[in-house]
């Protein structure tokens, strides 16, 4: 897990500021804004700026957001991004787990925080690239179960009815995906571009092999 390239107390303002009545009421937390960056960088192409600030604020980002509040965004947006093509990615440092297994679903723990804001990041692309690649091929499988894991957190209920399509109790099931999420993480950009690829949308000159880690 990593610390933020943040200050903890420029951190802690951030995380207050996304949180507090300056911002509209669907504004992503702070550990879910780090899941929708991870999500985000991955993209085959790339996603206009003006269009994943709205995201973070449910839609349309305030008209009067700061020099400073947006200093810090970019920076952590930097930050994923230079995890997730350099230095390697990981979860954020506040991502432990909850004793009880079930309240890691619940609104507010950190997994399911950050597990939404990775879903929202992925929104920009996922559902193009599953509909372009054959239904079962292993590029499709390796693609979906790679979203499985890293949204899995996001809904109790559907984390629920994987389990049951696995024929796994619920709670075991969820270790297993805890203990992948780590390898999921570090090669999910590598999946997406051999998906990218794979469905015949986009070719090499899309990515620079050399800045993905293994």
């Amino acid at each position: 897990m990593t610390d933020s390239a943040l200050s903890r107390e420029d951190e802690t303002l951030l995380s207050d500021w996304l949180s507090g009545d300056e911002t509209p009421k669907e504004t992503l937390s702070l550990i879910a804004m780090k899941g929708f960056f991870f999500g985000l960088v991955a993209a085959p192409e790339p996603v206009e700026t003006e269009d994943w600030m709205d995201m973070i604020f449910g839609g349309a980002a305030p008209s009067n957001i700061s020099d400073d509040k947006l200093f810090a965004i970019i920076s952590v947006y930097n930050e994923i991004s230079e995890q997730v093509y350099d230095t390697g990615a990981k979860l954020p440092a506040e991502c432990i787990e909850c004793v009880n297994f079930a309240d890691n679903f619940n609104s507010g723990e950190v997994l399911n925080d950050w597990s939404i804001g990775f879903a929202i990041g992925a929104a920009f692309y996922y559902e193009s690239l599953v509909n372009a690649l054959a239904d079962e091929s292993e590029m499709s499988q390796a693609l979906q179960m790679a979203y499985l894991c890293l949204s899995y957190f996001s809904s109790a209920g559907t984390a629920q009815q994987i389990a049951e399509l696995q024929q796994t109790e619920w709670e075991a099931f969820t270790h297993t995906v805890l203990e992948m999420m780590p390898d999921f993480i570090v090669a999910y950009a590598q999946v997406i571009e051999q998906a990218a690829l794979a469905s015949g949308n986009y070719d090499d000159d899309d990515w620079n092999d050399d800045e993905l880690i293994d």
